[in-house]
């Protein structure tokens, strides 16, 4: 089981940084289950994202997550559980069919299930799946609860987007500009900085 971090909207001028998930060590005493040798794939910017940058990041770290789960394990896995947020798991979900598009509404302990296309037989992880179900809560007593999408931000001018709105990657839509998030109380006060912030795979080549 693998975990992505969760969506921050864009930080407010002046008010610090977003919170930042705890290392592995830290975590293992409370989930005991945590393997300590696996090192953070990506991390998000504390600044926090609009809703292009999360799905940018989502999408970046998908080609470096295979690469290196295939360095660590070659040949060894055939199955990978994603585990997130509602955003998160909405960024993935349209990372894996290569659509931004994709109309997705998540709920809580909801799963999504896809397998990798016939045709791609590389590492390519961006729209190199298609879907099996999606967000589906069949598996819980009383189905899918508390669904949450896109269209139930917050835009710039702090009215709640209509339902009907999209976000779309080839024009410039308002939901693209959401409100702006308070930092960590304090951090503002601190020397901390946004570091480290995305890929941290390092790639080689031999051409």
């Amino acid at each position: 089981m693998f975990c992505l971090a969760e969506w921050f909207s864009p930080v407010a001028p002046g008010t610090g940084l977003h919170p930042r998930p705890g290392s592995a060590e830290s975590l293992k005493q409370y989930f005991s289950e945590i393997d300590i040798e696996w090192s953070s794939v990506w991390y998000a910017s504390r600044k926090g994202e609009d809703v292009k940058e999360v799905h940018d990041r989502v999408d970046g770290f998908l080609e470096a997550f295979a690469r290196e789960i295939e360095r660590k394990f070659p040949g060894k896995h055939s199955r990978v559980l994603f585990v997130s947020h509602a955003a998160t798991a909405i960024a993935l979900a349209r990372g894996l069919l290569g659509d931004r598009n994709f109309p997705i509404r998540v709920g809580c302990c909801s799963i999504s299930d896809f397998d990798r296309k016939s045709n791609n037989e590389g590492m390519t992880m961006v729209g190199g799946w298609k879907i099996n179900r999606v967000a589906d809560g069949s598996h819980l007593k009383e189905g899918a609860s508390r669904d949450w999408g896109f269209e139930d931000i917050e835009i710039a001018n702090g009215k709640v987007s209509p339902s009907s709105q999209r976000y779309d990657s080839t024009q410039s839509h308002d939901i693209s500009q959401v409100i702006d998030d308070p930092g960590v109380p304090g951090s503002e006060l601190l020397p901390e900085r946004d570091e480290p912030v995305g890929s941290q795979i390092a790639f080689f080549s031999n051409l």
